[in-house]
């Protein structure tokens, strides 16, 4: 099972959490904060080759002392579900707002515990209830006491009778995550290797070339950046604004940045 750790692997103060877990889609129809800890839960067992139920699990994770872990105060296997995290009305300004981000919470609850329900699975109501049902839907999987998850996580929509726009969002997530890495190779030439530039004159092969990605990698992370109004693309004497789909790979084009926008806009994330 591949993980994502900070902790060395001979550690026993170390969580796990497989890597697959985000790219798959399964936070946008599970209870997202305390689906991510169960599979977290699964995914230390797994690796540390814990045995038992999963309130063995938790006992030897926790020294018996779970209350907090999943969150709240309190909370242990048996706490109810929640599929809103309070913190999200903290940025609301009005009553209107929290009013809609209320209604909207309930709606996607009741649209995932529709779909848990016509995959013909019973709708979980407790963390421990939502551990079975990720069990039954494969994310994980615990014989004879022994747990185990595979390379690579079952997907939403094969488990899901999701609808087709729900299907092109996941996969549009999906490459969002698969290109993370070309996107911040780019960003990192930019900012480190070339001490951010206003501008650069440069072509789609060019930047392959000096930052090891391929064309098609450079031209995603060039258009991540230019739909977030990080980048500008120009050519011509005139200056004249371009799009990277009318741009042959040889073709040159400056590149134009502002950093203002990337450094108000930008979170950056450094795992220690």
């Amino acid at each position: 099972m591949p993980v994502d750790q900070d902790a060395p692997q001979d550690s026993n103060s170390y969580l796990s959490m497989h890597t697959d877990w985000f790219p798959s889609g399964w936070p946008s129809y599970l209870p997202q904060h305390q689906s991510m800890v169960v599979c977290m839960i699964f995914g230390t067992a797994t690796v540390r080759e814990l045995r038992g139920s999963i309130d063995d699990v938790v006992h030897q994770l926790f020294d018996g002392r779970p209350s907090g872990f999943f969150g709240r105060n309190g909370e242990t296997l048996d706490s109810p579900l929640v599929w809103m995290d309070p913190d999200e009305l903290n940025d609301a300004e009005t009553e209107e707002e929290k009013t809609q981000i209320r209604a909207d919470a309930e709606a996607h609850q009741a649209k995932c515990e529709g779909l848990i329900r016509d995959a013909g699975l019973a709708v979980p109501t407790t963390i421990r209830e939502l551990a079975d049902t990720m069990l039954a839907l494969g994310i994980a999987t615990q014989e004879n006491g022994v747990w185990a998850m595979p390379d690579t996580l079952p997907a939403p929509e094969d488990a899901l009778p999701l609808a087709d726009d729900d299907r092109a969002r996941i996969a549009d997530m999906r490459r969002v995550w698969e290109s993370a890495p070309a996107e911040q190779a780019l960003i990192n030439y930019l900012k480190d290797d070339l001490e951010r530039p206003s501008e650069i004159f440069t072509s789609v092969i060019r930047l392959a070339e000096a930052t090891d990605l391929s064309d098609e990698d450079v031209r995603y992370a060039v258009g991540r950046m230019f739909r977030e109004g990080e980048v500008r693309l120009e050519r011509g004497e005139a200056r004249e604004q371009v799009v990277l789909e009318d741009l042959k790979d040889h073709e040159r084009f400056h590149l134009v940045l502002d950093w203002a926008h990337f450094d108000e806009n930008r979170i950056t994330i450094v795992r220690g």
